[in-house]
């Protein structure tokens, strides 16, 4: 799920916003966009750059994440993912049991 609330760059300062990333509704992480390699941007930056050098550039349209804001933590299936991102709104996802 994404938030549906959209902004667009001229609209915040991507190294100012705040992640807090809950697993099962516990608060597991939190940091800031300056975590991510300085500013996130660099770090889409950098991704774009790599991918285009591997023949498979970014497209319009893709849901791309620029990289942590926080520590990460042990992900165990099952567990339900949330990152609230201020000003952003939010992201979530449940791992599978299942393996691949």
């Amino acid at each position: 799920m994404l938030a549906d609330h959209r902004l667009a760059l001229d609209e915040f300062e991507p190294q100012e916003a705040v992640m807090r990333l809950y697993a099962d509704d516990e608060l597991v992480s939190e940091g800031d966009g300056a975590a991510c390699l300085g500013d996130p941007l660099a770090a889409l930056a950098w991704l774009a750059r790599t991918a285009l050098s591997f023949g498979d550039p970014l497209r319009a349209g893709q849901i791309v994440l620029s990289g942590a804001l926080g520590p990460l933590v042990p992900v165990a299936p099952g567990t339900r993912f949330r990152a609230v991102i201020d000003p952003l709104g939010e992201v979530a996802t449940t791992f599978s049991g299942k393996e691949a």
